[in-house]
């Protein structure tokens, strides 16, 4: 039997409820303001329906002696992973300020977001496109990676509890059902049609597999437009229609399989980690990438040849390693919205296939480019990595795009000490030849990783193309 919120004006401490906004099993979601800071927050009441009530006076307690008992031991835990969840700062999750032990039971202050809920979104949206799933997955998993690394599992993933931001970015709410990976769920939480099977059993085995089956409820919800059925229909009789005929059509094999996965029964079946399932997510933009990079860095090339004549003064083995490094730089750069990492560097490194290597080799030397200092490897092109990153970087920070810098990396590593009278005429061919390449980069990016985001503004629901140039 639904818990009746508390009515507006009601004051918990400082915060002053404006109205209830959400109601689910096991808590009350409020919209308050802050009189002390004079701003919108939201407070989450603890109010497990099937155990407790709520007194004439406000006060919640259990239902009998029995439930009271549960009760008070989810109470603990609720205030016990309030503090866990105040030490997030991470722009996909909630911020969580404080918890507040009031009338019975307790709240969780945390951030207010504007927006609109997926559930929203869902109803007047007739259909979401590949790059729109991912725009809304994508940033999730990153959250959940980070909620999972410090032992804390969300347990209540549904449409209702993402919120979509103004800019279209996916904020994860309602922390009432967190709990820690490690502890013995003895308390049996959940959300029919998003939960697994062993979120319905109090000895269930959960972790971030449990998260996962709901992140593929949610993604399954919106590929077909209706949520999967219970787990516990399915474990009486599985027939469950998979995402992979769903959906089939619309979206790829490795986007359908993905879901069909993380909604097997068996969690053993599911990918086991946020980390496994995002490899399985971008498995097809590691092919793109590794594209992009193999055409541009041959591209990069027979520019260069089209304009070069043969000169004993060029190293083959750095030129060619140059130009593999560039797209990678670019791309880092772009990915990384202007800040590209180590990580990123190294993730499109290990795409590099050693046969783009001797086929960029081949063209120099059919053309009649035939000196080489060293063997050309891939250890060489992660060697040459960092330091025409720090290079690029600092031209970057130009107004103008001249890569002055990285011009003048190229020049040391590819001439000869005695190709000097050559310098000044192969760092003028290399700015159109970078110029070049960045715009064929930039170009195919955009192509192929553009973030296609829905967002609420006032007139309602809308799409937005971004694309980070």
């Amino acid at each position: 039997m639904p818990i009746n919120p508390l009515p507006a004006k009601t004051k918990i401490l400082e915060y002053e409820i404006i109205q209830a906004i959400g109601q689910g099993g096991f808590g009350t979601t409020y919209l308050c303001q802050d009189l002390n800071l004079q701003r919108k927050c939201v407070l989450k009441e603890f109010t497990p329906r099937e155990i407790s009530q709520r007194r004439p006076d406000g006060f919640i307690e259990g239902n009998n002696a029995e439930t009271h008992k549960i009760f008070s031991s989810g109470l603990a835990s609720f205030l016990e992973e309030a503090r866990k969840l105040a030490r997030f700062n991470h722009p996909n999750i909630v911020k969580v300020h404080r918890f507040i032990e009031a009338l019975g039971t307790g709240f969780i202050v945390m951030d207010y977001e504007p927006g609109g809920c997926l559930r929203e979104l869902i109803k007047e949206a007739p259909e979401f496109s590949e790059k729109e799933i991912d725009a809304i997955l994508s940033p999730l998993c990153e959250g959940l990676k980070e909620l999972h690394g410090a032992g804390i599992i969300h347990r209540d993933i549904k449409p209702e509890n993402i919120l979509m931001r103004h800019d279209g970015s996916p904020v994860l709410i309602d922390f009432g059902a967190a709990t820690n990976i490690q502890a013995k769920q003895k308390d049996v939480i959940a959300t029919y049609r998003y939960a697994p099977i062993e979120q319905f059993h109090p000895n269930g085995s959960q972790g971030p597999w449990t998260d996962i089956y709901a992140i593929g409820a949610t993604a399954y919800e919106l590929i077909s437009g209706k949520p999967p059925v219970t787990s516990i229909e399915r474990l009486a009789n599985d027939n469950l229609e998979p995402a992979s005929k769903t959906g089939r059509g619309p979206y790829s094999d490795r986007l359908l399989g993905l879901i069909d996965k993380s909604l097997a029964m068996d969690p053993q079946e599911r990918p086991l980690s946020i980390d496994e399932f995002v490899k399985l997510l971008k498995i097809d933009n590691d092919n793109l990438i590794q594209r992009i990079i193999y055409d541009n860095s041959l591209k990069f090339i027979v520019h260069f040849m089209n304009w070069a004549n043969p000169n004993p003064g060029l190293f083959v083995d750095e030129f060619v390693a140059f130009a593999i490094c560039f797209p990678i730089l670019d791309l880092s750069w772009r990915m990384g919205e202007g800040s590209p990492t180590k990580a990123t560097f190294l993730r499109l490194y290990n795409t590099i296939a050693p046969e783009i290597l001797q086929r960029c080799r081949k063209q120099l030397l059919d053309a009649g480019f035939s000196t080489e200092k060293r063997k050309l490897t891939l250890k060489l092109i992660e060697g040459r990595l960092d330091e025409y990153a720090a290079a690029y970087l600092l031209d970057r920070q130009e107004k103008e795009w001249i890569y002055l810098n990285t011009r003048k990396q190229v020049s040391r590593n590819c001439l000869a000490p005695d190709a000097d009278a050559d310098r000044d005429g192969f760092m003028s061919l290399m700015e159109d030849v970078i110029d070049r390449s960045r715009g064929r980069v930039k170009k195919e990016y955009r192509k192929a990783f553009r973030k296609v985001v829905w967002f609420k503004n006032e007139d309602g629901w809308e799409k937005r193309v971004q694309s980070f140039d």
